[in-house]
C-alpha cells in the first residue's frame, strides 16, 4: 500500500488546467518532494489531495483511502502545513498548541511543544505579537509535533533564517527516520535535496520528471564555454555531448550568440570522464556536485535558450 497514490489526476477550472493526468506513487516513510515555479500546480496538488479541492478527474488515495469516497479517514492519516497559514492573532502560541494537538486523531502537546523549544519559540507570545518567522515557527510546530502518518508541507522554510531552516530539516529527517511520510513542496534547492528521496518536477500543471534524489547527488553538473574558434553550433554541441553515455541534460545558458555557456549533467566516478571532458577544450569550467537543480533547470530554462 502507497502512503498516497494518484492516478489520472486533474483539476480544472473552466479552460484553465491547473493539474493534468498527475500520477504518483509515494511509498511509506520517505520524504517526497514537489518542485516547480509558481503556478506549476504544486499546491493545487497538495489541496486536492486533503479535499480543499474537489479533482475534475482520476482517483487517489492517501494510507489506502480514496479521497473522494473516504475523505474523511483520508484526512485523519495527514498534517498539513499550508503555504500561508493563518493562526488566530488574539491567542497565545502555547494555546494554539494546545487547541490543534487536541483537534487532530494523532496529534501530540508534547511533542509539539519539544518542536517549538527546537526552533527557540516564545510560547507566551500572542499570535499577533510574534514576527512572520516567528509565526512561521509556531505553524511548523503544530504540524511537525503532529503523529500522523503523512506530513504535507507547503513552503515550510519560507520566511525563516538559515539556522532555522537546518533545524527544520533535522526535524523532517527525524520523521522519515521514525516512520512518517513527508510531501513536501519547496522552491528551495537545498532543502529538496537535503531532504527528500525521490522529488517531482511540476510544468503546467503535468509531472515533467521523477528523478531519485540519491542518484542525482553521485553525478556532477558541468558548464563552460566553448574555445575561442571553436564551433558555436548548438546542434554540434548537442551531438557532443549525446555522444557521451555519462552526459545528459544539456543548456545553453548565454543570450549572445557568440559565446554560449554549455551546462550539463555527467553521472560516474570523475576519472571516468575526466579525459574526454578535457578534449572538449571548454575555458572558464566549472564543476559542481549534481543535485535536482541540473534536472529542473532542463525542463523549466529549456534545452537552449537563442
Amino acid at each position: 500500500m502507497w502512503a498516497v497514490e494518484t492516478r489520472g489526476l486533474s483539476k480544472s477550472y473552466g479552460r484553465q488546467h491547473s493539474l493534468i493526468n498527475c500520477d504518483l506513487q509515494i511509498p511509506t516513510g520517505c520524504v517526497f518532494g514537489l518542485l516547480g515555479p509558481n503556478g506549476a500546480g504544486k499546491t493545487t496538488l497538495l489541496r486536492t489531495l486533503l479535499g480543499f479541492l474537489r479533482p475534475t478527474r482520476g482517483t487517489a488515495s492517501i494510507a489506502g483511502f480514496d479521497i473522494i469516497s473516504h475523505s474523511l479517514q483520508a484526512r485523519r492519516q495527514a498534517a498539513y502545513l499550508p503555504g500561508d497559514a493563518r493562526l488566530i492573532r488574539s491567542m497565545r502560541g502555547n494555546e494554539l498548541l494546545r487547541l490543534f494537538s487536541g483537534l487532530h486523531p494523532h496529534g501530540s502537546w508534547s511533542a509539539s511543544e519539544r518542536v517549538a523549544r527546537e526552533l527557540d519559540l516564545d510560547l507566551s507570545r500572542r499570535v499577533m505579537f510574534m514576527s512572520t518567522g516567528m509565526r512561521q515557527k509556531l505553524a511548523l510546530a503544530i504540524v511537525l509535533g503532529c503523529q500522523a502518518p503523512l506530513m504535507v508541507l507547503d513552503e515550510p522554510t519560507a520566511n525563516l533564517d538559515p539556522n532555522v531552516r537546518s533545524t527544520v530539516v533535522q526535524l523532517i529527517q527525524q520523521a522519515r527516520k521514525q516512520g512518517q511520510t513527508v510531501l513536501l513542496s519547496s522552491h528551495i534547492f537545498s532543502d529538496i535535496d537535503e531532504t527528500c528521496d525521490t522529488v517531482a518536477i511540476l510544468r503546467q500543471g503535468c509531472i515533467v520528471a521523477q528523478p531519485n534524489v540519491g542518484e542525482l547527488q553521485n553525478s556532477h553538473r558541468i558548464s563552460g564555454c566553448p574555445a575561442v574558434g571553436d564551433s558555436y553550433s548548438v546542434e554540434l554541441w548537442k551531438a557532443r555531448i549525446d555522444a557521451q553515455p555519462l552526459a545528459s541534460l544539456v543548456r545553453f545558458e548565454q543570450t549572445q550568440v557568440q559565446s554560449p555557456r554549455i551546462a550539463f549533467q555527467l553521472s560516474g566516478p570523475p576519472q571516468h570522464w575526466f579525459q574526454w571532458l578535457d578534449e572538449l577544450h571548454l575555458h572558464d569550467l566549472r564543476i559542481e556536485r549534481g543535485g535536482v537543480r541540473s534536472v529542473y533547470e532542463l525542463h523549466h530554462l529549456g534545452s537552449h535558450n537563442s
